[in-house]
């Protein structure tokens, strides 16, 4: 048992990395460290303590450029824009101890949430995935409904289609390559959300670094529901962070800023977990880590008891060190020029486009920039942009993928 924990520590420092280092990814990794397992004497169970622990630790510390640099990726897409005014307001760190708080929470009542309804995901699954198209509908349907005047919901709706029309162009074409999601949420949920802070005259104030701790009592609804939200996005495919998040906030009736914060990180998280539970419920893997997971060992019962206690034993060791960087973080940010470090950003999220998608990467970010500056200008959420992911998977299940494409004259 000790060698595992010794892998999971490993895992840890690796998932401390990849969630630092803005574009890179435990998917960029899995695949090396199967391969590691598969031509090495390292064991089945090392190999996945080490992804697991990795998984985990991403889903922490990713919160951390996307608080402080504005650097989205999948899984704190949504987070950027509130995150960054708590970070103009001087209380950056204020969002590094709700997230540790959502992330922390939320992997530990996932925990519990899987022993009870590990049995129920194979039937559930197999009864709505003949529907999934309708259930996604009916998501996309709610989220618009939110909007609170008919005009917004008309934006929100066009919204919704143009972005889901540009994700089904890319998703299903080679043209942006395999890396092609970096440059489309870079500029759908990065780079539009740092052109209109560049431009707004704001610079970063000093962050408050307060010892006080968060009310756990308080937040309990937010952790529930990120919770179990995350259970949601971790069966359905095509519904991410973003969507569990807001319809987790709206079956609430919760409209605070900082309830939203503790329930995006704790659906991140929880779905990070609820991935792996998917493998031995319903036999499909939720994350490139579970794909990994997969393909080293079968995943049965006595497997799965295993990754989840690895999985609580990474995740108090992660919110520490997500809470000590990320106060040494609001401690240096102040000393970057603010329109300075946007645009450093900018040029980083550049240069992964063009490593990812090649020039072509170009192209499609300024495409996906323009797309994402469509929501503030309308005044609707941002979440409707994450219809370059939900179209396409809707279509998919309706069998009306190739029809669309067809009519596009693809």
């Amino acid at each position: 048992m000790i060698l595992y924990l010794c892998f999971a520590i490993l895992g840890i420092g690796m998932g401390t990395l990849t969630g630092l280092i803005p574009g890179l990814h435990v998917n960029n990794i899995a695949p090396i460290l199967v391969g590691l397992v598969a031509g090495t004497s390292l064991g089945q169970l090392q190999g996945i303590s080490l992804i697991v622990a990795m998984m985990i630790t991403h889903t922490f510390l990713d919160f951390i450029p996307s608080t402080f640099l504005g650097v989205p990726n999948e899984d704190t897409a949504l987070s950027v824009l509130p995150a960054h005014k708590f970070v103009l307001k001087g209380k950056g760190y204020e969002v590094i101890k709700l997230t540790a708080l959502g992330s922390l929470g939320a992997l530990m009542f996932s925990a519990v949430l899987a022993g009870g309804v590990t049995p129920l995901i194979g039937p559930m699954y197999e009864m709505i995935n003949p529907k999934m198209h309708w259930l996604l509908m009916v998501i996309v349907g709610f989220m618009v409904y939110l909007e609170p005047s008919w005009k917004k919901r008309i934006g929100a709706f066009g919204v919704f289609m143009i972005s889901g029309l540009l994700g089904l162009l890319l998703l299903n074409t080679n043209f942006g390559g395999d890396g092609v999601l970096m440059p489309l949420l870079g500029g759908l949920f990065g780079m539009s959300v740092l052109l209109i802070s560049m431009n707004s005259g704001k610079s970063i104030p000093d962050q408050e670094i307060s010892n006080d701790s968060i009310e756990i009592f308080s937040n309990v609804r937010s952790i529930l529901t990120g919770a179990s939200a995350g259970f949601i996005t971790g069966i359905i495919p095509g519904v991410g962070p973003a969507q569990g998040t807001v319809l987790s906030q709206a079956a609430t009736s919760s409209e605070n800023t900082k309830d939203f914060l503790v329930g995006v990180s704790g659906v991140n998280t929880a779905k990070a977990l609820l991935s792996f539970v998917a493998l031995y419920a319903i036999g499909r893997p939720r994350s490139g880590a579970a794909v990994a997971v997969d393909e080293i060992i079968s995943v049965g019962m006595s497997e799965l008891i295993f990754l989840i206690g690895i999985a609580l034993f990474v995740g108090g060791i992660a919110a520490v060190i997500h809470l000590k960087v990320g106060k040494i973080a609001a401690k240096k940010v102040k000393k970057l020029p603010y329109k300075w470090m946007c645009l450093a950003v900018m040029i980083s999220i550049l240069a992964f486009s063009i490593f990812y998608s090649g020039l072509r990467g170009i192209l499609i970010l300024g495409t996906s920039s323009a797309v994402g500056l469509l929501p503030p200008s309308l005044k609707v959420k941002r979440t409707h942009c994450m219809g370059v992911l939900i179209l396409p998977v809707m279509l998919y299940f309706a069998g009306l993928d190739d029809v669309v494409m067809g009519l596009m004259g693809l």
